[in-house]
Parts: C-alpha cells; structure tokens; sequence
C-alpha cells in the first residue's frame, strides 16, 4: 500500500506539473481564459458522450446539458473568487508566525496601549498588518521617547523562534515591519536608531533591567 501510494503521489506530482505548465503557458495564468478554457472542454466533453452514446440525446435533454453547464460556470467563478480572497488574505498578513495565546489573559495596559492599540496589537497576534500604526508611548529612563526595547522583547516573546537570533534578511523584513506597524510616542520610527537599539538590546539580555522589561510583557501576554 505504501509503495502504491508513493507511486501515485509522483505520478499526481508529473500530472499537476505538466497541467501548470500548460496553464501558465497557453492559458498565461489569466482567470477568464482558464474559466473559457475550462468551459469548452466541457462542451467539446459532451458533444463526444453524446455522439457514441446517442446524438439525439444531446437534443432531447438539452435542459439538462445546460445545466450541468451552467453549475460548472457557477462553480468556476467560485473557485476564482475563492483564490482571489486568497490572494487578498495573503496581502493583509504580515508573513511572521505568532504564538498562540490566550487574548482574555492580556493585560494591555501593562504596556499603556489604548483601545485602538489593542484592537491592532490582537490584528498583528492575528497574523495580520494594522490598519493604524499603533502608538507606542512606554518611555525610556529619560522619558524623552518611547522604548524600543519593549517592543523587542515584546516580539521576541509573541514570534515563533523570536528575534533574538534573525540576522540579514530576515532582520531588515523585521525592522521594516516595525516601522509598518508602530510610532514610538506619536513620532515614525527612526530606522538607525533602531538599528543601534536592536544591537544594544541583544548584548543585554542578562542585565537585571533586560530581565525586568521581559517579566513585564510576560505578565502582559498573561505568560507569567
């Protein structure tokens, strides 16, 4: 049984490779053109049915034909409409995969987020990009602006693997997210000042301050 289904499984694999090809070749991947393809095959389907079956079949029981066209037509444009949704789901997401934790635990005003600041922070657990940027206003020691620290750890402690490792890439979609999604005390994030934070933050995490600020998001994410 194991061997069949390996074997079926790559012969599905060449069949949906070859259909792609083929769909992205001659159809370009358009919509309509796959909804018209798909509907003349079908009709080309039943002609032939029809014709080594009983030709008149197709005239007497053209009420049926029709629909059985019309139901794959509605099916089509649902399928369509199903992937666009997709397509726009996938816009919508930030791309970083978040905990899963209880929201009913959350004590957000540990962080001094406001109603609209927790409406967004819940999009972000979510795994979707916020609509406002979400105004960040816990201070630093001089209270002259917001900590970005805090929002490290906060993320360190909601994303799956954190952030305390990301390097490149990865880092540069982090920052940039950050700057999507948050202002530091009503002001844009300042991308080097970020940059230099982020550094810093990670060669403190022993510090008994470090230590401090990653007891308090806990206690707001409802962990300790």
């Amino acid at each position: 049984m194991e061997k069949f289904i390996q074997n079926a499984g790559r012969a599905l694999a060449r069949v949906r490779t070859a259909t792609n090809d083929f769909l992205n070749e001659r159809i370009g991947g358009n919509r309509g053109n796959l909804i018209f393809f798909l509907v003349c095959v079908y009709i080309l389907f039943i002609l032939l049915v029809s014709a080594v079956i009983n030709f008149r079949s197709l005239i007497d029981h053209y009420q049926i034909y029709l629909g059985l066209l019309l139901a794959l037509v509605l099916a089509i444009l649902w399928v369509a409409v199903f992937y666009e949704s997709e397509s726009h789901m996938a816009k919508d997401g930030h791309g970083f995969t978040m905990e899963r934790l209880k929201r009913s635990r959350m004590k957000f005003h540990l962080l001094d987020l406001d109603p609209d600041g927790r409406k967004e922070l819940e999009r972000i657990l979510l795994g979707r990009n916020v609509l406002t940027k979400i105004n960040f206003t816990m201070g630093n020691k001089s209270g002259e602006s917001a900590n970005h620290r805090l929002l490290f750890v906060l993320f360190d402690e909601i994303m799956v693997g954190g952030v305390v490792e990301i390097s490149g890439e990865q880092k540069q979609e982090f920052f940039q997210f950050l700057q999507n999604s948050f202002l530091m005390n009503g002001e844009p994030i300042n991308p080097n000042t970020l940059k230099s934070s982020f550094s810093s933050w990670k060669a403190d995490q022993e510090k008994t301050n470090s230590k401090n600020q990653r007891k308090l998001v806990k206690q707001m994410l409802g962990k300790a």
